[in-house]
């Protein structure tokens, strides 16, 4: 804190002391607002592997449709990988260019349908974002742009 009078506010989730009823959550109304695109957010995964003995990076891939307020409604259809490096160096690079992740990441997130393969998965993408109240069909998924975004800190690791 710079000043004596600043102080740290916080509002309650349960409302003031002795209260009976707890704060209401009011819903989030998605009626007027429609899909604009599809999106994957990847980023470093920092969760431990300890089947890699080896130097080892997880990326995360996290699915989401945007809509026309610019909000974001995860998926819940994650994917990822972990890239391994046999050999003891301390200096392991990782450099390969955006064209190369970018196509392994769109490789990834398509059906695992052994029938289909290479089909990306419009219409479970659909219903997964109906489940959460997006009134929107793999069709018009399929129509819409399918955005990679990548962190600061994948790009920064990758060498892109």
């Amino acid at each position: 804190m710079t000043g004596e009078n600043e102080r740290f506010h916080y509002a309650p989730i349960h409302g003031k002391p002795g209260d009976a009823e707890p704060a209401q959550r009011l819903p989030f109304d998605l009626a007027g607002l429609r899909v604009i695109g599809t999106l994957a957010i990847c980023g470093i995964d920092e969760t431990v592997t300890t089947a890699n003995v080896g130097p080892s990076v997880s990326v995360s891939i996290t699915q989401y449709v945007r809509l026309s307020d610019e909000s974001l409604i995860r998926l819940d259809m994650d994917r990822g990988f972990t890239d391994v490096r046999s050999g003891a160096r301390e200096d392991v690079s990782w450099k390969r260019t955006a064209d190369d992740l970018i196509a392994e990441i769109l490789d990834l997130v398509q059906g695992d349908d052994r029938h289909n393969p290479g089909v990306h998965p419009w219409e479970d993408l659909a219903e997964a974002a109906r489940m959460r109240g997006v009134d929107v069909d793999g069709s018009t998924l399929r129509e819409l742009p399918y955005q990679v975004l990548l962190t600061d800190e994948l790009i920064v690791h990758f060498e892109l």
